[in-house]
Parts: C-alpha cells; sequence; structure tokens
C-alpha cells in the first residue's frame, strides 16, 4: 500500500514538471507566402519570389510545406528528376511565448521570431531577413 501511494506521489510530481507544448493558435491555418525581404528591407528576387508557395501549420503540431518549393529547390541545385511527393517530410512546430517559433526538421531544430500584422504572418529570422505570409481564407 505504501508503494502504490509512493508511486502515484511520484507521478503527480513528474507530470507537474512536464512542460506543456504550446501551439500559438493564430499560426494554425494555410498561409500563402508573399515574398522576403533582406536585412536592408529590400525585397529579395531570388527563384522564388512570386510563387505563392502555401505552408500549412495544423493544430497537432505538423508544418506542412508546399510541395512545389521542393521541387523548386531541387532545380536550383540541379535536379530535374519528378519528384515522389510521398517522399516529402512533413515537420513539426511549436511556439514559445506566442513570439518564438520552433521547427523541427529532420537536420534539427531552428527557432525564428514572429507577428502579425492584420491576416499578414511575418518571420524574422536571425540573419536579419523577414518573410510574409498571407493568411488563406
Amino acid at each position: 500500500m505504501k508503494v502504490r501511494f509512493l508511486l502515484v506521489i511520484l507521478l503527480v510530481i513528474s507530470t507537474a514538471f512536464i512542460q506543456k507544448v504550446e501551439r500559438d493558435p493564430r499560426l494554425v491555418g494555410k498561409w500563402t507566402m508573399l515574398f522576403s525581404k533582406d536585412v536592408n528591407g529590400k525585397i529579395i528576387k531570388d527563384e522564388f519570389y512570386g510563387k505563392s508557395y502555401v505552408e500549412t501549420f495544423t493544430k497537432d503540431g505538423k508544418w506542412i510545406i508546399d510541395p512545389q518549393f521542393f521541387r523548386d529547390d531541387a532545380k536550383r541545385f540541379g535536379i530535374n528528376a519528378p519528384i515522389d511527393y510521398s517522399a516529402i517530410p512533413t515537420f513539426q512546430w511549436k511556439t514559445i511565448d506566442n513570439q518564438i517559433l520552433e521547427m523541427n526538421t529532420s537536420v534539427g531544430s531552428q527557432t525564428i521570431r514572429y507577428g502579425f500584422s492584420g491576416d499578414t504572418l511575418i518571420f524574422g529570422y536571425p540573419n536579419g531577413h523577414t518573410r510574409y505570409l498571407l493568411k488563406r481564407k
């Protein structure tokens, strides 16, 4: 009886220290990429400019990137072979204090700042670049 009571107490104490994953509900949904800016605030007109890629953040923490982005990114490296869309990874996301987005990928995790201006989501990267996405209806 004492052992069972002690186990229950230890279980309650340990669950108190387990941090609940935080996900800002404002991020949930589909977002269309508008453009990116460099550290000087100038729009970056690279191979991704004007493509309107869609990124999806789900309630359960999945971050799904537009398959066309992967196709275009492969072309940038000279790979023109057809893409196996079933092999495109799904990443995980969570937020910290409703201002930091942590994205977990196959190569590790990355944290960036985020904020909103109306229906526009703004990502701020450590290198000074910003990326703007519009909420899809």
